[in-house]
């Protein structure tokens, strides 16, 4: 497999003419490249390299309201932010997006990850069951994974829907009735391969609501729900070694809490190594990785090369001056940003502004055995073995 790198995925002249072409101020294009070498270089030694049969490099991440307009009032991302955002994507083989909200704009950054890339995305979640219009996407490396052409998106039957209630009707021979939530978006199931590895993963984006009370509430059951439906359902798929994988923002607040609880009660396990703070500011655990496989599939061997957190802003738009008066005029031009008056109001805001450029969730990774060849023959030794007698 070539070198990772959104740059490495194509050729450097088309590459580089579309730089050109979507940020035509030069001291902008300057400070691009200087960020894609600060990334690059952060990225290659926070992410091993990719390899062509062993691993997979799996991710999931929450890109905060992906769209050409902000609706918060923080502005047009920056055309520069798409190459970050895609130099980050590159370096994985798999990555299960959240937020994708425009397909215009997300078209930008498949366009800079090149031919060797695919994407399948979700139809927009209806605003009225309280999704903000959100897609939920799966992007992949084509030289490495295949979609194996089954996709659908979960909706619950009358007896899991969410804060479910049991509706009586007058009629005492009338069939009794439930009534309830569906998701606010609706988890999205596909299947794939990637070598010997073959797996049916789902993505969620599970309603946040309120840290307490009735939201938290029903936050955990939207959590519970989609393990167990998800669990239930694809149990046969385990008898032919398919792999499950449910990722995804769930929102869970910390290992021990009841966010957590919800998921791994319903049959799945979150590996130590991934039970990591996402969000920017370090404080969560939104989002997670957990698996269902009755052998173990995950390559965790050689230590903290195969798991992590990758902190976008290690390298680039960070909190430093220099940084700062970099892009303090562009973040003032927003409608929010017109209102700071204070250097102290203007510096918090930048922080926040940041966050709507790239994303207030950091990618979440890790490495899965997919050469299972060894095993395979071994088994069918043994069965064989067994058979004879």
């Amino acid at each position: 497999m070539p070198p990772s790198g959104a740059l490495n995925h194509g050729d450097v002249m088309p590459f580089y003419s579309y730089l050109n072409s979507k940020i035509r101020n030069k001291s902008d294009r300057l400070r691009a490249i200087n960020n894609l070498e600060k990334l690059r270089a952060q990225l290659d030694r926070d992410i091993p390299a990719k390899d062509t049969e062993k691993t997979l490099l799996l991710s999931t991440w929450n890109i905060r309201d992906f769209a050409k307009k902000n609706r918060r009032g923080y502005g047009k991302r920056l055309p520069e932010t798409w190459f970050y955002i895609a130099e980050i994507i590159s370096r994985f083989d798999f990555v299960a997006v959240q937020e994708v909200n425009d397909l215009g704009e997300w078209q930008q950054v498949m366009r800079i990850l090149g031919r060797d890339w695919d994407y399948i995305a979700t139809d927009v979640t209806d605003r009225l069951l309280g999704g903000n219009g959100e897609r939920l996407t799966y992007v992949y490396d084509k030289r490495k994974v295949s979609f194996q052409n089954i996709a659908g998106e979960i909706v619950l039957p009358n007896k899991m829907l969410i804060s479910r209630s049991l509706v009586v009707p007058k009629d005492e021979k009338a069939k009794k009735l439930y009534t309830g939530k569906q998701f606010r978006r609706s988890p999205f199931v596909a299947r794939f391969q990637a070598e010997w590895f073959k797996f049916s993963i789902c993505t969620v984006h599970i309603y946040y609501g309120s840290e307490s009370g009735d939201k938290l509430k029903q936050r955990v059951e939207e959590i519970a729900k989609v393990a167990k439906y998800f669990s239930e359902k694809a149990d046969d798929s385990l008898k032919k070694d398919r792999g499950l994988i449910l990722l995804g923002d769930f929102n869970i607040v910390k290992p021990d809490h009841k966010t957590m609880l919800a998921l791994t009660n319903g049959g799945f396990t979150v590996p130590q190594a991934l039970q990591k703070k996402t969000n920017f500011k370090a404080t969560k655990y939104y989002d997670q990785i957990a698996f269902k496989t009755k052998k173990q599939v995950i390559d965790f061997v050689e230590g903290p090369n195969n798991a992590g957190v990758f902190e976008m802003f290690g390298e680039i738009m960070t909190d430093s001056d220099a940084d700062y008066a970099q892009y303090k005029d562009d973040a003032m031009k927003s409608s929010n940003g017109k209102k700071k008056l204070t250097e102290a109001e203007q510096r918090k805001y930048y922080d926040d502004w940041k966050t709507y450029q790239i994303s207030d969730h950091n990618p979440l990774w890790c490495r899965v055995d997919i050469n299972s060849s060894a095993q395979y023959l071994a088994a069918k030794k043994k069965s064989l073995a067994d058979e004879i007698g």
